[in-house]
Parts: C-alpha cells; sequence; structure tokens
C-alpha cells in the first residue's frame, strides 16, 4: 500500500491555453485551404468557358472555309453556343493581299457582358 507518487508537471497533460493555441492554428490552415480549394474550382470554371470558347472559333472558321463562297471583308455577329454555354463569335474579314485573306474570330461570353473568352487568327486562300 503505498500511496500515489506526486505527478509531476509535465506528466499532467496539455494546459487550456496550450490547446487553445493548437486549435487557432489548425483552424488558420483549414482556412487557407478552403481558400485555395475555391480559387481552384473558379479557375476550372474559367478553363472550361475557355476552351468551349475556342472550340466555337474553329467552328465558325470550319463553316467558312466550308461554305463555297468566299466571306464579304467586313465583320458579322452571330451566336455561336457550345456546351450548353452561350457564346457570341466576331468574324472580321480583311481584304485580300497576297492570294490571302485574313480571318479573325473572337468568342465573347454571351451572359457576362460580352467578355472575351477566345480569339483565333488565319489566313484562308482566296479563289
Amino acid at each position: 500500500m503505498h500511496p500515489e507518487p506526486f505527478m509531476c508537471a509535465k506528466d499532467r497533460g496539455f494546459t487550456l491555453i496550450e490547446i487553445l493555441i493548437a486549435l487557432t492554428i489548425v483552424s488558420i490552415a483549414l482556412a487557407a485551404i478552403v481558400r485555395a480549394s475555391s480559387l481552384t474550382i473558379g479557375n476550372l470554371g474559367l478553363l472550361e468557358r475557355q476552351s468551349l470558347a475556342m472550340l466555337s472559333a474553329g467552328n465558325v472558321l470550319a463553316e467558312l472555309q466550308l461554305g463555297g463562297s468566299p466571306a464579304a471583308p467586313g465583320v458579322s455577329r452571330s451566336d455561336c453556343p457550345q456546351g450548353g454555354i452561350r457564346f457570341v463569335c466576331w468574324l472580321e474579314v480583311g481584304a485580300v493581299v497576297d492570294g490571302l485573306r485574313p480571318v479573325r474570330v473572337e468568342v465573347h461570353a454571351a451572359d457576362d457582358g460580352d467578355r472575351l473568352l477566345a480569339t483565333l487568327h488565319t489566313r484562308s486562300a482566296s479563289p
């Protein structure tokens, strides 16, 4: 029957202030992770829209090349939806220079104040 030995200060566990400091550090780290995750998700959405916009620009150029008759110089605007997202395509056709006609397609977000998402430049052969 020996009485329990006295506990040293280092054997008693954590103090309340130590636990609060640890929780504060963990909460700051978790907040940073949540912020980084939300930025990543936002960037993925923008990349998806830009990729779909580039596909729309390619489609406009393909339609121009398959149309048979050359496009008249000037600027035209048309809807060019892709993947369930509404886009507006601006087609700019320049004058023939050395047998080639400069063509530029700009794709804007229809619901976002006509914000530019993609631009595609090329030269097409003129008959």
